[in-house]
């Protein structure tokens, strides 16, 4: 699925918060979980949203009023939101003003605390916290990933979003606490041989790790750590190693040219395709063909 066709999920709910002008002046980028929005507006009119947001002031850190009471935001600091939480712009005078402002979908981010607190009734507390560089570096992996379009490029996204809620919850405060972190986890290997399995019968598809997950009826992300503990590799690097096997079986045992090759093994570009074998196999699709 095309960033173009995923970005709609998200967007559906955070769009009505922002004025039309306000969309003339921001940068939108979006996966069904995660929107980062880089903007240089500021709307003083009170406003909610139904996902966990974060505003990190760039230049000109602005006042927000919520629950009445007033914050000072700082640059380079993250003002976390919880769903629904009415909050406005105090009118300050700002100008030049320039933020990212981070929409994460409710259900990703409930999940990923519950893995990782054992409980999912999550609420933050408007306390900003420091735009770290383990934050900035997966933001804008994120916005470079979402002008690719590569092949993997869903799975990119929704990797980069569970690891983005992830440090977010590391960092920020919240009403729950790593004493509550289970220590335990276990294997289901049957869960993960159905994946397993769907990924075998499936691999010339297009599919997502949410595609994969709900094989297993788990959250993505666990399902994800537990693929990870079955097979000691993350379902992508999996769906991968099964596409350049194939591509391997039929440059062995078929005349197909180099293209058919790479659309029939469940690549959608060639130059994607002979890069990933390269590195895969130490040789070029055409050279492994002739050495045969």
């Amino acid at each position: 699925m095309l960033v173009s066709d995923i970005m709609d999920e998200l967007l559906v709910t955070i769009e009505p918060t922002f004025p039309d002008s306000q969309m003339l002046q921001s940068q939108i980028h979006a996966s069904s979980s995660l929107a980062v929005i880089e903007t240089s507006f500021l709307t003083f009119g009170e406003c909610a949203c139904d996902q966990f947001h974060f505003l990190i002031p760039l230049h000109n850190a602005p006042a927000i009023r919520t629950e009445s009471k007033l914050y000072s935001l700082r640059e380079m600091m993250v003002f976390p939101c919880n769903p629904m939480q009415a909050h406005r712009v105090e009118d300050t005078g700002i100008v030049d003003f320039k933020a990212l402002v981070l929409y994460m979908e409710k259900t990703l981010f409930q999940s990923v605390a519950e893995e990782m607190f054992g409980h999912g009734c999550l609420e933050l507390y408007n306390d900003c916290f420091v735009f770290s560089p383990a934050i900035k570096e997966l933001v804008y992996a994120f916005i470079n990933e979402c002008h690719t379009e590569q092949p993997g490029c869903s799975l990119m996204l929704e990797s980069l979003s569970m690891q983005t809620a992830i440090v977010l919850l590391r960092e920020c405060h919240h009403n729950l606490s790593f004493s509550s972190l289970k220590p335990a986890v276990h294997k289901d290997n049957k869960c993960i041989n159905r994946a397993i399995d769907y990924i075998m019968d499936n691999y010339q598809n297009k599919m997502s790790l949410r595609d994969l997950a709900s094989e297993t009826h788990y959250s993505p992300y666990h399902f994800s750590r537990l693929f990870k503990q079955h097979t000691g590799r993350t379902p992508f690097e999996f769906l991968l190693e099964i596409r350049i096997e194939k591509a391997k079986t039929l440059l062995k045992h078929t005349d197909h040219s180099i293209s058919e090759i790479c659309y029939l093994s469940g690549f959608s570009n060639h130059s994607y395709f002979s890069q990933i074998f390269k590195k895969k196999t130490g040789v070029s699709p055409s050279q492994y063909k002739f050495s045969i």
